[in-house]
């Protein structure tokens, strides 16, 4: 199984409402489809000091800014990953790193605690509210055989769709599921990816000080989750870049969980017999090839639509003991499942989602024209940064954040 580990594109995102969204993809629907992985569950697990100094900067909008992310598949996983991860504390600060003992024993920990949570009955989103039905149209939606995959579809294999049930422990420990652990770079409007895949184990021994080549020896990816591309020299370059950066920001520790639904949308391509110049339905006025390569999107232009946004603040979930399983509140363990579900908290509304457009080149003609119809205008939004926000005026208290002139981003409880 193979993943891409290094990319540079533009990529834009925009604030939609469920009108909105309908709009964006019906224009999609005779040029791209939803990809072979359909509807994702995705959590991503950030780094950064004590203080957060690498978002508090990220915000300021600086010429360059970096942040640090380990980024799984499924709900369950996910729940594993915040679980062993901050669920005691985890700090690389130069120091001797986490042992093999102490690496096992908090992925045990983590499966056994999300399992008793009951993790996989649902997906983050608080009791009571709901994300939007999935609006995509999954219908010639595209393999694994897209050229690129280059938003991180291909990876390796997911576990199922959001909230499906998840690996044991043994598969875990084993490397079947790997954790994906990358730099992202802005520089100049222009975003750069570097990252590789591990086995859950493997990425807290290797965040916790100890080296790359090591992790990967003592707990390897199996076979076909990216164990051959573990050692290569392209990979071991990127272990070295990484490391570099987690010890620009020591000490290192868990910052913030963010978590949503995801449906990544990609070119379509000619099956068997088909021309490449085919005129899609719904579509008039087709003409010449030459107008069909003017419309069809390129391959490597991707659409994501995330929606059921939430964040867990770290630093509060470690002082609580309220980690664990996303969605937890639909299980059936009780005041534990309950506290875990209340550490999740929404990033932006229930009907909203946020589309990024990832493109390496210009946008296509029809969809320049639907944004254009819609009105919708990129948006200076980020995930982290706005968990970062929100946490900090959620410490201070209600009092602190009607008297303080910090403004949120609009879009974090409505759309328009």
């Amino acid at each position: 199984m193979t993943y891409d580990s290094v990319f540079k594109r533009v990529e834009k995102k925009y604030r939609l409402d469920a009108a909105d969204r309908r709009a964006v993809e019906a224009a999609a629907r005779p040029f791209m489809a939803v990809d072979a992985y359909g509807r994702s569950r995705i959590t991503s697990l950030y780094l950064d000091t004590p203080e957060r100094a690498a978002i508090a900067r990220s915000v300021e909008k600086p010429l360059y800014k970096e942040k640090l992310r380990l980024r799984v598949y499924g709900a369950v996983l996910g729940a594993v990953l915040m679980e062993a991860f901050c669920g005691a504390p985890l700090v690389r600060n130069g120091a001797a790193p986490l042992s093999d003992d102490e690496v096992e024993a908090r992925v045990a920990r983590a499966v056994a605690v999300v399992g008793a949570a009951g993790s996989g009955a649902g997906d983050g989103w608080p009791a009571g509210g709901s994300g939007p039905a999935p609006a995509g149209d999954a219908q010639g939606s595209v393999g694994a055989g897209v050229p690129g995959a280059v938003s991180g579809v291909a990876e390796g294999a997911r576990p199922g769709a959001a909230g499906a049930v998840g690996p044991s422990a043994a598969e875990i420990l084993g490397g079947a599921w790997p954790v994906f652990f990358g730099i992202k770079k802005k520089y100049r409007g222009i975003v750069y990816k570097r990252r590789l895949a591990l086995s859950l184990p493997a990425a807290l021994a290797f965040v916790s000080g100890l080296s790359y080549e090591l992790v990967c020896v003592r707990w390897p990816l199996a076979a076909g989750s990216g164990a051959a591309a573990a050692l290569a020299p392209a990979t071991r370059q990127i272990a070295r870049e990484l490391t570099a950066a987690m010890d620009r920001w020591l000490p290192l520790v868990p910052s913030m969980g963010i978590a949503c639904d995801r449906e990544a949308w990609a070119a379509r391509l000619a099956g068997p017999g088909e021309r490449e110049d085919r005129e899609p339905a719904g579509v008039r006025g087709w003409g010449s090839a030459g107008v069909a390569a003017a419309l069809l999107p390129s391959s490597d232009l991707r659409l994501t639509f995330d929606d059921r946004l939430v964040y867990c603040d770290c630093h509060e979930c470690r002082v609580s003991g309220a980690v664990g399983a996303i969605g937890a509140a639909g299980g059936s363990a009780g005041r534990g499942a309950a506290a875990a579900s209340d550490s999740w908290r929404p990033i932006i509304g229930a009907s909203a989602s946020i589309l990024e457009i990832k493109s390496a080149g210009p946008y296509p003609p029809w969809l320049v024209a639907v944004l254009s119809a819609r009105g919708l205008y990129p948006a200076s939004f980020t995930k982290y940064g706005t968990a970062y926000q929100m946490a900090a005026l959620h410490e201070e208290g209600p009092q602190v954040a009607k008297s303080s002139t910090f403004a949120l981003p609009q879009p974090l409880f409505a759309i328009r």
